[in-house]
């Protein structure tokens, strides 16, 4: 059975190379690489055409992850679809490994694996306080359904692993997700079917203080920009996950008055939208408490 490897870039021409490399280095060989360039500025389009027709290029001009992921899958003709971003790299044998979880598993849509964190030079670090612990077989969908607190932790992009039948029901995604597009995507695919947790460090995450996310500016304020964002489209494309989706618009929401001014806040598109698909009068009263939480907490750190 074929596996495609979804490669995203954006000017990270230092680890693209070792990224390609690592997607096809598999033990499992019935493999396609598919390395989507975003409109690149560095050398990442050199780079890509060294390796020729053992990948499939997708040349696009720059758009955000989002679009990219999109892009990518149309060009994937895999059973299974692998993501990977461009600083990161792929552990050998991940591919035959997450085959045969799925191959054991049948009613598994999708497997989250951990992930060892490095730094630039690939050599491993211990930052991360969570993380996936142990082997589960999971049905998360009534969390979302009920709008309870995950007991779980989730990996970044290149931990995401998924049978090309679920990812077909995901993308493509709405494309205003430049950074971050793994969000939506877990979210969305816990919805649709039970899926796998695993342990093992199968790719590896690296820190390099140039990720495009991680060292932001600010970056505890992108999150929850990012936060009421998939809240928003979460509620918007599966109704069934209002429950979870108002709990965290609600909280994202809350926390950000804390840091932003409030008609930065209200100026938020996705916030303003939010609002007006949903005017369920106990939803309303929560945002305000909120609200109101969130700007005493600032005026008391003042």
């Amino acid at each position: 059975m074929l596996a495609s490897i979804l490669i995203n870039n954006y000017n990270y021409e230092t680890y693209l190379e070792a990224a390609i490399t690592s997607a096809l280095n598999q033990t499992y060989d019935i493999i396609e690489v598919i390395v989507v360039d975003d409109g690149s500025v560095d050398g990442s389009r050199q780079i890509i055409e060294k390796f020729g027709d053992r990948i499939v290029p997708v040349l696009k001009a720059n758009g955000g992850q989002a679009s990219a992921i999109n892009a990518g899958f149309q060009a994937c003709r895999g059973e299974y679809v692998f993501l990977l971003d461009a600083d990161d790299c792929f552990k050998p044998s991940k591919v035959a490994q997450i085959i045969e979880i799925f191959e054991k598993h049948a009613d598994a849509g999708w497997c989250f694996h951990e992930l060892e964190e490095t730094d630039a030079d690939g050599q491993t670090i211990h930052r991360r306080r969570h993380q996936v612990t142990e082997f589960e077989i999971v049905n998360l969908r009534p969390v979302l359904t009920s709008g309870q607190n995950f007991q779980h932790w989730f990996p970044a992009t290149s931990g995401l692993c998924f049978r090309q039948e679920i990812l077909s029901q995901i993308l493509p995604m709405p494309e205003v997700f430049h950074v971050s597009a793994d969000a939506l995507i877990r979210l969305m695919a816990i919805y649709l079917a039970p899926g796998v947790l695993a342990p093992e460090n199968l790719a590896t995450h690296r820190q390099h203080g140039k990720n495009l996310y991680e060292f932001k500016p600010n970056i505890h304020i992108e999150r929850l920009k990012i936060g009421i964002k998939t809240a928003y489209y979460l509620h918007r494309l599966i109704p069934e996950a209002r429950p979870f989706a108002n709990k965290e618009f609600i909280f994202n929401v809350g926390k950000l008055m804390e840091y932003s001014e409030a008609m930065a806040v209200f100026k938020n598109p996705e916030f303003r939208l939010y609002i007006k698909q949903e005017n369920d009068l106990l939803f309303l009263t929560k945002l305000i408490s909120y609200i109101i939480k969130g700007n005493a907490k600032k005026l008391i750190n003042q």
